[in-house]
């Protein structure tokens, strides 16, 4: 059963990131992405019984999530420093 809730918080965050058009909703799906895969993770361990395994990869995750969270929120600070408006499309040229 918390295997389905991890599943349901982590598509919830897949939609939320992909109809998102603002940068906050975007850093916020991820986040909520993160969240999932790290339940999913952990609980995977507890069920196989290798605890210690699934902790160490939650824990991973979730620190890779706090780096990304981080760098965007540093973006989005800094664009608006320069700007004063934050436009995905602006960010998006930034790719090519």
């Amino acid at each position: 059963m918390m295997m389905w809730i991890a599943g349901l918080i982590g598509g919830l965050g897949l939609v939320c990131m992909i109809s998102r058009k603002t940068m906050l909703g975007l850093l916020i799906g991820i986040q909520v992405l993160i969240l999932g895969s790290t339940m999913m993770f952990v609980l995977a361990g507890i069920s196989s019984g290798m605890r210690v395994q699934g902790y160490i990869f939650g824990l991973f995750i979730t620190l890779g999530g706090m780096v990304q969270l981080v760098v965007g929120y540093a973006l989005a600070i800094r664009l608006f420093f320069l700007k004063k408006r934050i436009s995905m499309e602006e960010l998006q040229a930034l790719k090519q």
